[in-house]
């Protein structure tokens, strides 16, 4: 049976136009915790929220998650209409995550030219991981 080890979570705003970020092609830190796992045979269940806007053009914005310096998940939000708002939902497991303390980090990039487009992250964000020993 499952059993629930561990929990980390970071949310900076729970409200949308809370919060005005630009998203930029250099990756930004939306949000991070610590997530320490002390037993093998763990998975992270991973979920967590994005408000966005596009602010110019129909920008493709590259949302990732990593643990400690690995990605472990990605997703791309795209295309925005000018001035449309998008509440992207994030959903991964991240497998027989070893034993020790992790930093779990979600980013969001444009992987469009910043020139052309543009995106700004306003909330909500939230980002949430569960440890479940096997």
């Amino acid at each position: 049976m499952p059993e629930f080890i561990s929990y980390g979570a970071s949310v900076p705003t729970n409200f949308q136009d809370s919060i005005s970020r630009n998203v930029t092609i250099t990756p930004i830190i939306l949000a991070e915790f610590g997530l320490d796992i002390p037993t093998t045979n763990t998975d992270v269940v991973l979920s967590g929220t994005v408000g966005l806007r596009s602010a110019l053009g129909a920008p493709d914005v590259l949302l990732r998650v990593f643990r400690d310096s690995a990605v472990i998940g990605s997703t791309i939000s795209s295309p925005f209409a000018l001035l449309e708002f998008r509440n992207i939902p994030l959903n991964f497991v991240d497998e027989n995550v070893t034993t020790g303390f992790h930093v779990y980090r979600l980013t969001a990039q444009l992987t469009t030219s910043s020139i052309t487009t543009n995106a700004t992250v306003v909330g909500p964000i939230s980002f949430i991981g569960k440890g479940i020993r096997k």
